[in-house]
């Protein structure tokens, strides 16, 4: 905040939950404590790690942003650590910044994210371009706005056509309490996503075009988890959120039609997996939409195919191309 002594700033929480993180967790850390941003904490709650994870940590006790942590004694589920992280938060915080154990921000990240979100106190949630892969990832937003319905976003994240949002790197205002213990508790994988979801559906998300943060691309990461090749749990997960959440966001026609764009590219991939001879993970995926009561019949099998090209056109219409490449190195001397 320009003109304002660190002491009259918000105080805000960056919240890094943390297992085994020792190849990456030094520079995540590094990353807090050059933050121009002055009132700061740095919460962290190490999953029972064991590697050097707990050794990383004590090197950055004394520093400039102060460290909460807290060690599990035994290795709890992911998402049940998250949220014992985001609980440790104290309760004079006022904004909440994610920040995974191998992931990077900007020295000016936290300043930037709370300068926009002072200026509108509706604004619930703020995010930024995402250097991801080594290649910045954009947003389907307008270039010249910064602050959003959040309905309208919401909208745009359950038919996935906002192109890409770094929802890991969600920052939140802070209400704690319940909040805390609840916030994460809307999907067992995508809760990231259900958080930004349901944060934004009644307030305003605000959303910066530059690359702030850097999401690293590696075969242990929650992300590469999530994202990897056609993940079973992850595209089921997301069709509940989409009929959990859609009411608020479309009207009963179009949230109707939403449903079934969605069901029909899961079907689609159905096919494309028993072509390929993924036959198990076909009949499976099959098998989680019957569970759903939204099982096809003869008649949506052909719409399906037939809307195949209708709904390449559409993705085509709204999907950004990648660029320019920003590698670690050059993200972290902060030259682009």
């Amino acid at each position: 905040m320009k003109g304002r002594s660190a002491s009259a700033q918000p105080l805000v929480a960056v919240v890094t939950p943390v297992y085994n993180g020792g190849a990456y967790l030094e520079a995540t850390m590094r990353c807090v404590q050059q933050q121009t941003y002055g009132r700061l904490i740095h919460v962290m709650v190490d999953n029972c790690s064991s590697d050097d994870t707990s050794a990383i940590i004590d090197r950055f006790r004394s520093q400039r942003v102060e460290l909460i942590t807290s060690r599990n004694d035994s290795v709890i589920p992911l998402q049940e650590n998250w949220t014992k992280a985001l609980c440790a938060v104290p309760a004079e915080a006022t904004y909440v910044k994610i920040l995974c154990a191998d992931d990077l921000m900007r020295s000016d990240c936290i300043a930037r994210f709370v300068e926009v979100a002072e200026s509108d106190e509706k604004i619930e949630v703020v995010l930024c371009d995402d250097v991801f892969a080594d290649m910045v990832h954009r947003a389907n937003l307008p270039s010249d706005q910064t602050v959003f319905d959040g309905i309208k976003i919401v909208g745009k994240m359950l038919d996935e056509s906002i192109n890409w949002l770094p929802y890991h790197h969600l920052f939140v205002r802070f209400h704690g309490g319940m909040h805390s213990a609840e916030f994460f508790n809307g999907a067992p994988v995508h809760f990231d996503f259900a958080a930004v979801v349901r944060s934004s559906l009644s307030r305003k998300l605000a959303y910066l075009h530059e690359p702030l943060v850097y999401t690293r691309w590696h075969s242990n990461s929650l992300t590469s988890q999530q994202l990897g090749a056609n993940q079973l749990k992850p595209l089921l997960e997301r069709f509940d959120l989409l009929c959990t959440f859609g009411a608020q966001c479309w009207d009963e026609p179009t949230f109707r039609n939403k449903k079934e764009y969605m069901r029909a590219k899961l079907m689609r991939l159905a096919i494309k997996w028993t072509v390929r001879g993924r036959r198990d993970a076909a009949q499976e995926l099959l098998s989680g939409l019957k569970e759903r009561q939204v099982a096809p019949g003869v008649a949506d099998w052909g719409r399906s195919i037939i809307g195949w090209i209708s709904y390449m056109k559409w993705k085509r219409s709204w999907r950004l191309p990648t660029g320019p490449e920003i590698n670690e190195a050059k993200f972290r001397s902060e030259n682009f």
